[in-house]
């Protein structure tokens, strides 16, 4: 099982309740699920998408992030994510975060900053298109 979670880290306002990168992941392959989280959640959701990423053969992180907002629950996320870096297929980051970008400079070619929808699309399409390891 493929995982695509996507991250928000935006005001609360200004997320909408539509996820179409989410949507998009999702109906590419019948073995990769979507999950999304964002730092308003709850922190056992947090533990259930941990759960999720111990479970998945590879993982694809997209997040959405403004500069100023507070990671909260997200960064146990992250932190479980770079200790199991052989898990990471890759991690888009939408957006500017200063100290969000320090923490993944550790994953080098696995990061990426990237704001064009087209070419995050693209990316998820490869994913996608990973074989399982069997």
């Amino acid at each position: 099982m493929k995982l695509f979670l996507q991250i928000e880290l935006i005001q609360w306002q200004e997320a909408g309740y539509q996820k179409p990168m989410l949507n998009y992941a999702s109906s590419l392959s019948d073995d990769l699920i979507g999950a999304e989280l964002d730092n308003q959640s709850d922190g056992t959701i947090a533990d259930l998408v941990i759960r999720l990423c111990d479970q998945a053969e590879s993982v694809f992180v997209l997040i959405h992030a403004q500069p100023e907002e507070p990671l909260g629950v997200t960064l146990k996320l992250i932190q479980h994510l770079l200790r199991k870096q052989e898990k990471i297929y890759k991690v888009v980051l939408a957006g500017h975060h200063l100290s969000l970008e320090r923490l993944l400079s550790t994953l080098n070619e696995k990061f990426v900053k990237e704001n064009d929808p087209e070419k995050i699309k693209s990316a998820i399409q490869m994913f996608a298109q990973l074989k399982p390891e069997r």
